[in-house]
């Protein structure tokens, strides 16, 4: 009897055995099928992602307080601080902005500053506080007449608080991270520019509200926190711009302060620092610091075209001589990659263990039955070696078996992938993706810093992702399935087959 007829009459009269083993291989391939089309897909529509959104290079001083700084005093008798070593300086802004391949460049350690402008703002928590003096909301619940009576007391101060501005400080407006991931936009005039002084990009209702348009002047003065009295010299900025916001920020009358609602809250040219620093410092008697006229950059993003530019982006930075680049170390900005893409890299990682533990629990499982029945097969395999079947005959023969069941099982699986994916797919973006996906970015005020945050939010579940199964990944699976059904098939008949037939029948 040929092997190939032994091997058929073994499986189809070993139903059971053959059964089982066909709905091993059947569940190993079906988890490995969808686990493979659910990454893949996941993985498309990350790349998608990434095309859309800005990539960067992360350029951060390191070790900023081992640098050894030195003082001196001007004939004003103001301070002059510098630090002793070549670091990146704000004129090397345009050197690098003139880079192959470079698009833009932003700052973000540059802070925001408060300062009173007079103006008609986005009501916030000194608004709705002086209503309650004026008698425009009623007292009720947590609105007391001792709270009533204590804004009435301190109205100065809320006075200034309703009409107080942030200045975000900027180098380039168009490359700040809200203009970047689309939380704003530019609606009229230009942007600031790297040197520009004195100029502001407002929003178009702050712009509304007063009336103002695009080379008007804005005047700010310094207000003392506590007491609302004004100080120090007249700032006065110009309109450059009008932004847009393109979601709408969640705003607690009580709670949050006009100077922390973006619609209040000006792109400022960096020289508005200078000017705050000074006056706060003249109105408390501290030490007066120079102006500086070329300052250090500690933390910045240099934006790219394309991801494929970093390292030569990165070559070419490190080739500046006129810089000590032992004081920085370099990253890779995707903030808003990582954020918009967050529910499909948690698919990915979902489908590679969907694919991989199911699957290598089912195949170890096989490796162990296949053990146990190659014993059960001892008295055939002894007969057979008897009357002279050689033992690589033998091997064939428990590989034919194992293989066709494998090819089958297989078949099965890549038929039933295609609606199975779908579902599991389905229910995975169902799952993973927020329920709410109603707002697509919020203003975060960082806790320690104070510093204002506009944070692209995960996005909510759209269109099912497509799930298809590619040839090459169809003949991995069935590479996988059939090598280790091969190995499996060797390792568990490897003892008998080395015994001898008189060996094997003379065990009980």
């Amino acid at each position: 009897m040929g092997v190939f007829k032994r091997a058929f009459l073994y499986v189809t009269r070993k139903r059971m055995r053959s059964v089982l083993l066909f709905l091993i291989f059947f569940a190993a391939g079906l988890f490995l099928l969808t686990g493979i089309s659910i990454k893949r897909s996941a993985e498309k529509a990350a790349e998608d992602f990434q095309k859309t959104l800005k990539t960067g290079l992360r350029v951060e001083l390191t070790g900023g307080s081992s640098i050894a700084m030195e003082e001196t005093f001007d004939e004003n008798g103001e301070k002059v601080q510098n630090y002793a070593a070549d670091l990146i300086r704000e004129h090397h802004i345009e050197e690098f902005l003139a880079i192959e391949g470079v698009s833009g460049f932003y700052c973000d350690n540059l802070q925001r500053y408060d300062a009173y402008t007079g103006l008609s703002l986005h009501p916030g928590y000194n608004s709705w506080s002086l209503d309650i003096a004026d008698g425009k909301i009623p007292l009720e619940g947590d609105v007391t007449e001792e709270f009533r009576e204590f804004v009435i007391e301190e109205r100065e101060s809320f006075e200034a608080g309703a009409h107080t501005n942030s200045f975000l400080r900027v180098y380039d407006s168009e490359w700040h991270p809200s203009f970047v991931n689309g939380a704003v936009e530019l609606v009229a005039g230009e942007h600031i520019r790297v040197n520009d002084k004195e100029k502001v990009v407002i929003s178009d209702e702050v712009a509304e509200k007063n009336d103002l348009k695009v080379g008007d002047k804005i005047t700010a003065q310094m207000a003392d926190v506590f007491t609302g009295e004004r100080y120090g010299s007249i700032y006065e900025t110009e309109i450059a711009g009008i932004f847009h916001i393109n979601f709408e920020q969640k705003v607690l009358k009580d709670k949050t302060f006009e100077n922390d609602i973006l619609a209040n809250t000006f792109f400022s040219t960096a020289d508005v620092w200078t000017w705050v620093r000074r006056e706060y410092q003249i109105q408390n008697g501290y030490t007066v610091f120079a102006p500086i006229t070329d300052d250090i950059v500690c933390l910045m993003t240099i934006f790219v075209e394309d991801p494929s530019y970093l390292d030569s982006v990165k070559e070419k930075l490190l080739a500046i001589d006129s810089i000590d680049w032992k004081y920085y170390e370099f990253g890779v900005y995707d903030k808003d990659y990582q954020t918009a893409a967050a529910p499909l890299l948690s698919m990915m990682k979902i489908s590679n263990l969907l694919a991989v533990i199911p699957a290598v629990g089912v195949l170890m499982i096989l490796y162990l039955i296949l053990s146990i029945w190659m014993r059960s097969r001892g008295s055939e395999i002894g007969i057979l070696s008897s009357i002279g079947v050689k033992k690589k005959t033998l091997r064939r023969q428990f590989l034919i078996e194992c293989c066709s069941i494998t090819a089958a099982a297989f078949a099965a699986a890549l038929l039933l992938s295609g609606p199975v994916t779908k579902l599991v797919g389905n229910g995975l973006q169902t799952l993973i993706y927020s329920a709410d996906g109603t707002e697509k970015f919020e203003v975060e005020i960082e806790t320690g810093t104070d510093d204002m945050l506009i944070n692209m939010m995960p996005p909510s579940k759209e269109e099912a992702l497509p799930y298809t199964v590619t040839i090459e990944e169809a003949g991995f699976v069935l590479l996988l399935l059939t090598g280790t059904a091969a190995a499996a098939v060797l390792a568990s008949s490897a003892e008998l087959l080395g015994q001898k037939p008189r060996e094997i029948l003379g065990r009980k």
